[in-house]
Formats: structure tokens, sequence, C-alpha cells
């Protein structure tokens, strides 16, 4: 398991205390069938935030999520639920406030249809195990009508076309790849208006340049590049060791271009003085723990989008990233088996979505059509 699988494990088992034994019975459920830890915590969120929209419209004389009895979900009409649909488009409005007990600036940004249809699908999941799946001493199910079933989601399908469209405003091509790099290496440091700025930005640049080096040269999730291990790293084949997912192990490759910022950064790495039982190669230091340690991938995250918006691409992001090693790829090298193969794609579907993300490519193909 990774490093990362392992704190979501870990947060999985710290937060189950909070919630009723009908969700706990829900989450082994998801256990069983191989869900992992981040995907379970993502079922945990989306049922907090309702449970605590009951709570707020006194649905539930609960005073705590953990004490909501399975009846007060029984109870629930279909108008309740489409009323909780209408609160998730408008909440920003109200920035959330009733429901988040630290709301941040995202509290004030309008939910898309994407992530509120995810919102519901997640409490759907919830509802059928207890309506459909589960089982009581007695074979009988836990609820006896399933309001969520009556609920429908409109997703809009996109066409890989239509989906590479969205991606192209996001990455970097080209050029913009290399020259995004020199940025958070040469150019971020006329952004830093402070000296105490300054002195943050050299402490870590040689790391944050070899992150978004090898994540460029390599295509790989911001998850596997926080996991890796100064044992992974195989320089001399230019291969990294990892476990992706679905628990596969596999050994992609990165490129000469990339070894060479991740070659200058470990040779930096002692600074961040970590224990001599300290494997992670990328390290982070905190006022709560200045020894070097793993550092996390919300700090990852955080560091690629404040280079990207000094850059002027602001929607760039880290998975962005790893889509223009993707776009990249198939323009120099066409051939998707390979890059399905180096990404760690189950499906050809998935990396074919990059065949069509260089307009010009596909427009000049239909040229030479007639």
């Amino acid at each position: 398991m990774s490093v990362t699988k392992q704190r979501d494990a870990l947060q999985l088992l710290e937060l189950m205390g909070s919630f009723p034994w009908y969700v706990e019975k829900f989450i082994e459920h998801k256990k069983t069938k191989k869900n992992s830890p981040s995907t379970l915590l993502g079922y945990l969120r989306d049922i907090t935030f309702f449970f605590r929209w009951m709570m707020t419209e006194g649905l539930t004389p609960a005073s705590e999520m953990k004490d909501i009895p399975l009846q007060d979900l029984n109870d629930l009409k279909k108008e309740t639920v489409e009323s909780y649909i209408l609160y998730l488009q408008e909440s920003h409005l109200y920035e959330r406030a009733a429901l988040l007990t630290n709301p941040t600036r995202s509290a004030k940004k309008e939910y898309s249809d994407r992530t509120i249809s995810r919102k519901i699908s997640s409490l759907k999941s919830l509802f059928h195990y207890l309506a459909a799946l589960a089982e009581d001493e007695n074979g009988e199910s836990y609820l006896t009508r399933n309001v969520l079933a009556k609920i429908e989601i409109e997703m809009v399908e996109l066409t890989p076309l239509a989906r590479a469209n969205a991606i192209r405003a996001k990455i970097l091509i080209d050029d913009e790849i290399y020259q995004f790099v020199d940025f958070v290496y040469n150019g971020y440091l006329s952004h830093c208006h402070t000296v105490k700025k300054q002195q943050f930005h050299l402490q870590n640049r040689d790391r944050d340049t070899a992150i978004i080096a090898l994540i460029l040269s390599g295509g790989f999730r911001v998850s596997e590049i926080v996991s890796l291990d100064l044992s992974d790293i195989v320089m001399e084949k230019n291969q990294l060791k990892m476990v992706r997912k679905g628990k596969k192990e596999d050994a992609p490759f990165f490129s000469d271009w990339g070894k060479e910022y991740l070659g200058r950064y470990l040779q930096q790495r002692d600074k961040y003085l970590p224990s001599s039982q300290e494997d992670a190669v990328f390290l982070a230091v905190s006022p709560t723990n200045p020894n070097g340690h793993r550092i996390e991938v919300r700090s990852v995250q955080k560091l690629v989008k404040k280079y990207a918006k000094a850059f002027g691409i602001p929607d760039l992001s880290v998975h962005k990233l790893r889509h223009s090693f993707a776009t990249q790829f198939l323009r120099l090298n066409p051939d998707p088996h390979q890059l399905q193969a180096q990404l760690g794609h189950s499906k050809i579907e998935t990396t074919m979505q990059y065949a069509h993300v260089l307009e010009d490519a596909l427009g000049k193909a239909v040229n030479r059509t007639t």
C-alpha cells in the first residue's frame, strides 16, 4: 500500500467513530468491492455534508451525526431531497457556512453540475445499500423505502473531442512545458515581493522544479510522486518503481530532461535535515516538524497552482501536468498503446482522449482528406 493510501486508510479509521453504525456497514461493504481509501473518504465527505444539512434543517433530532437514526432516512420525502439539491446549487451564496466548520475561499465558488451529481450519486449508493443490499438479523432490509431511487441524475455525456477541448486550454503544449519549468526555477523569484517569500522560494525551488519536471517528463500522478522512496528510483534506467491504481506494481520511465532536475534536487535533499530513517524522496518541513518529512499531496497541489497563477495559466493544476505529458507524447509518438503502458491506464479508451486534444492535428487530417 502506498504512503498516501496508508494515510487515507488511517484517516478513514479515525473518522468512522463520527458516523452512525449503518454508515460504517456501508463503508465495510465498499471495502469488499476494493474501493480505495481515498474513494471511501470521498463518500464520507459527501455523506457528512448531507447529514449536517439534515441537522441544520431540523430533519433529525440528533445533534451529532453518529446519533442520526436510520428511521430519519426512511422518512425522507422526495421533495426534501430536491430541496437539498437546490441548496447545493445555491450554497455558494451563503459560503456554505452552516455546514462547514472552517469555510475557505472555495466556499464562495458555485458547485459545478458534475460536483452536485457526484454528491447525489454518493447518497444514492448509500441508500441503495441500505434498502437493497444490507439486511438485519431477520433478513429484512435496513430501509423499507429508498427515496433516492426517485431522484434522477442528469449527467452531460461529453464526446472524446469535447473532453479534449476542455483539456486543451488548461495544459502546456510544446515549448510551454520547458518555459513553465524554467519559470519555476528562474522566473518566479521576481514575484516574491518580501524577503521571507524570497527565502522560502530559494529554499524549495530545487524540490519544486524537480517535482514538476518529473511529472512532465513521465506523466505521473501526484500521489505516485509523493509516495516515492529513494529505493524506488532506478537512475541508470530512468525508471521509477511504484504501485499504481488497482494495486498494480509498475516501473514507468522518465526522460533525461526530467532526470537532470531530479538529480539536482537529490544533491540538495539533505538540507531538509531528514532523519536517517526518512526514505521519502520529496521532503518538506513545518513549524511543528522542522526535520524533513514526506511532502503531502495537498502541498504539491498548492505549489503547482501558485506557480501556474504567476505564469499566467491559472487553470493549470498538478493533474493537468499529467495531461500535458500525455498530449505531448502522442504529438511526437503516435502510439497510444505505448502511452497507455506509461500512464498505467487499464483501458485504451482512457488513453485515446489525448489523441483529440490538439485541434490542429485533427484539422490537418480533415484537410488532407479532401
